[in-house]
């Protein structure tokens, strides 16, 4: 036991050094992402948690951004449902010091798995430091792509967890298995999730096809494994089984449907095959940002490996090439790095796009890179096991290749040094900025990049290869020198993500993280916010131009026609795009906006200036004209005509008529209520929370009342005094109730029971999972007894 113990414990206070070291701003100053992937979310889930204190239950309905949308549904303030927050709320751990301890716990799953597989403790050390120091998983952190990290944190345990059910067949190792599983799933990033089972898949067929066992043995694991990843995903149901209810009704269920389209869409951050060289010259395309001109639309970092770690990689390949974990990882490396290239290499793309469940609804395909990190990562450390065990002499002879070809490498550079040069300045696309003396700086960056990763990767391997020697040479024991050398390959990629985190100013690239009172103002109360949350009724607000995405408004209860989400209503997306986001007052007017913000002085004969103040932003204070729009609607009203509308193209048509008569509204050809009058009528608002409201109507004859609310015809339900209520869709994508005369009470609110169903199976998924864990423990405490 003490074997165990005591390198786990080493290895923990290990990789936790090297994230305090790495991110010591993050861990003691408590710096954080200023970057729009992470202030945005933020503004939101600030306002979710007001809103969950003030109604004591979890919120489903967030109603600030586009208009209302939901929230577990579009995998939004998804953090009380990861269970081991409740743990870590007792810490009072902020969001980025919880980043780190996945970071760390990614290192730590990677050596687990890696000592499991039969390496020594040094070896395994280094595969999993290799692992949590990779550039992708730095870039995560540093640019508020959390989800990402700590989804692929839980990547190496799914692995260690499948070994241990393999290998010895216990109930308590499904449990723990479940519970990994379970606890991946919460984190919410569906696609990192998917590629871990899918090397939890690769890795299982070759576990049991090399498994010595009859095959009616092999049944009893196979079944511990199906109950433990049947018991996690239950435990992820609070968050999946919303989420697969709204996926028809997303842009990102859209997006997945087939098609041309949806190909593009499935292929965009495809890396083409070329850009693997940034393995190991960084800065081959440019390192990030605006010196980037590689293939994809745009990136912040590298794809780095390091040589040295590659070399040990090749020997771990190569040495282990029968074993059955390293054959896994060359497989997965090798599929990964396919899958990774999209559109670049289309018939392993293709084949998971058409045949495998829910891979066409995910975009970056680079991101499938994880797994090849991953997967070089375990087989540098089993090249580094097979140099500290090998025999010295045995090295010599491809010693002295690997010399003549360093040789032959270093006189090829120098030869041609200046017409590479010349030739790679002919390659380069011309940056897209508009100063000409700012386009030449990033071209020097660009060329920089290249010249100083090319020194570095001769430096590296140069170094490798002394160091190599002068211990086949006895002047250095051997095992020191491998040591050394996986320790410098260490510190290449520890530099290689400093230079993701701290940018240099030469670098023409800005520093992400920032001190966290440097971002209060993006959640602070400024003029224009404290205005408009004085403003008496219901309202909505327009955020014109740059302001459109801006999600600050939500901290203060003001509801707005913009924001930013990845996963909003299809219809509401279609709306955006036919009206250049929502640029047309008739439109404005129907989704009850009366003030319209804008950074610039407008003129327009429905806007009446209301006031002008400042909006602090994190990027700065922002002087922002405000306007009343005239003529807008109020947030239920009575509509006296419905005419026929075949389209949201014929709805805005319609609305945007000069001729239209008022208080029509448009429904679908089918709709019972097309081609019909109502009666005009009285609406008072009588109470209203974000899941609900109570709305009185009175009028003389049949009335159609309509809500300027999100038709969600799934979860909204209404009730006319009491009893269940037909909701028709009005206007494209609002709510419409037709009442009979006289004075009605109507009740609209958020259907909760499958949340909730799906929570309680969620707890009994967890405890089942719970007990499983722990079903081993009576017989080891009788046994020690």
């Amino acid at each position: 036991m003490k074997n165990r113990i005591v390198p786990l414990i080493a290895a923990t206070f290990g990789y936790t050094f090297l994230a305090i070291a790495m991110y010591w701003p993050v861990a003691i100053l408590s710096y954080v992402p200023a970057v729009p992937d992470s202030l945005v979310p933020g503004a939101t889930a600030l306002a979710l948690s007001q809103l969950q204190e003030a109604s004591g239950q979890y919120p489903l309905w967030q109603p600030w951004v586009f208009s209302g949308m939901p929230t577990v549904g579009a995998f939004s303030y998804l953090s009380g449902l990861y269970f081991p927050n409740v743990l870590f709320s007792l810490f009072s751990l902020g969001g980025m010091q919880l980043q780190l301890l996945h970071l760390v716990f990614a290192g730590l799953g990677t050596f687990l798995f890696l000592r499991r597989a039969g390496l020594e403790p040094p070896a395994s050390f280094f595969g999993g430091a290799a692992f949590m120091l990779n550039p992708y998983l730095s870039a995560m952190l540093v640019h508020g792509h959390g989800s990402q990290l700590m989804t692929a944190a839980y990547m190496p345990w799914m692995l260690w967890a499948l070994m241990r059910v393999v290998q010895h067949s216990k109930l308590e190792d499904a449990g723990v298995l479940a519970l990994i599983a379970g606890f991946q799933l919460q984190r919410a990033h569906v696609q990192v999730a998917w590629y871990s089972w899918l090397l939890f898949a690769i890795l299982a067929l070759f576990l049991f096809v090399t498994l010595k066992a009859p095959l009616r043995e092999k049944f009893r694991p196979l079944g511990l494994i199906v109950l433990g990843l049947s018991c996690g995903v239950a435990m992820s149901a609070a968050i999946y089984l919303p989420a697969s209810a709204y996926a028809p009704f997303s842009v990102r269920g859209m997006a997945g449907g087939g098609g041309g389209s949806a190909m593009e869409y499935a292929t965009l951050w495809s890396m083409h095959p070329i850009e693997l060289l940034t393995f190991i010259v960084p800065g081959m395309f440019g390192f990030g940002g605006i010196t980037y001109w590689g293939f994809m639309p745009f990136t912040d970092f590298p794809n780095y490996a390091g040589i040295i770690v590659l070399l040990f990689a090749f020997i771990g390949a190569y040495a282990g090439r029968r074993e059955p974990f390293v054959r896994f990882f060359i497989i997965a490396a090798l599929l990964s790095m396919f899958l990774s290239f999209g559109s670049f290499f289309s018939p392993v793309f293709d084949l998971f796009y058409y045949a495998a469940p829910l891979f066409s609804r995910f975009r970056v395909p680079s991101m499938a890179l994880l797994m090849l990190y991953l997967s070089i990562a375990g087989l540098a450390a089993a090249g580094l096991g097979t140099l500290l065990g090998s025999r010295t002499e045995s090295l010599h002879r491809p010693l002295r290749y690997a010399s003549l070809a360093f040789a032959a490498m270093l006189l090829i550079a120098l030869a041609a040094g200046g017409a590479l040069e010349g030739w790679l300045r002919s390659l380069f696309p011309v940056p897209a900025v508009s100063n000409f003396d700012l386009a030449l700086m990033v071209n020097r960056v660009r060329i920089q990049g290249i010249e100083n990763g090319a020194l570095l990767l001769g430096a590296l391997f140069g170094t490798a290869l002394l160091l190599l020697w002068l211990g086949l040479k006895r002047f250095i024991p051997f095992r020191a020198a491998v040591l050394l050398l996986g320790a410098l390959a260490l510190g290449d990629l520890l530099w290689c993500s400093v230079q993701v985190v701290y940018p240099s100013p030469s670098s023409l690239r800005s520093a992400s993280l920032v001190p966290e009172d440097a971002v209060r103002p993006a959640f602070a109360p400024d003029e224009v916010t404290l205005w408009l949350a004085r403003q008496p009724g219901t309202f909505r607000i327009y955020p014109a131009g740059s302001l459109f995405g801006e999600n600050k408004f939500a901290v203060f209860g003001i509801e707005s026609v913009g924001g930013y989400h990845p996963a909003k209503f299809s219809r509401y997306e279609e709306l955006l795009a036919q009206t250049g986001n929502l640029a047309s007052p008739a439109v404005l007017r129907m989704l009850n906006v009366r003030y319209v913000l804008s950074l610039q002085p407008v003129l327009h004969p429905l806007l009446e200036p209301a006031m002008e103040g400042e909006l602090r932003l994190a990027s700065g204070p922002a002087r922002v004209h405000v306007y009343r729009l005239q003529g807008s609607l109020p947030r239920a009203w009575a509509a006296l005509k419905a005419e026929r509308a075949d389209g949201l193209d014929a709805v805005i048509s319609g609305l945007e008529s000069p001729g239209i008569t008022p208080g029509t509204v448009f429904v679908s050809p089918s709709s019972p209520i097309a081609g019909r009058t109502f009666a005009p009528a009285s609406v008072k608002i009588l109470d209203r929370t974000a899941e609900s409201s109570l709305i009185e109507v009175s009028s003389e004859g049949e009335a159609l009342l309509v809500q300027s609310e999100i038709n969600y015809p799934l979860r909204w339900k209404a009730e006319v005094d009491g009893k269940p209520a037909v909701i028709e869709a009005v206007n494209g994508l609002l709510r419409g109730v037709v009442l009979q005369g006289g004075t009605r009470r109507v009740r609209f609110h958020y259907d909760r029971t499958g949340f909730e169903t799906a929570r309680n199976v969620s707890y009994g998924a967890f405890g089942l999972a719970f007990l499983m864990a722990i079903s081993g423990l009576p017989s080891r405490f009788a046994r020690r007894s």
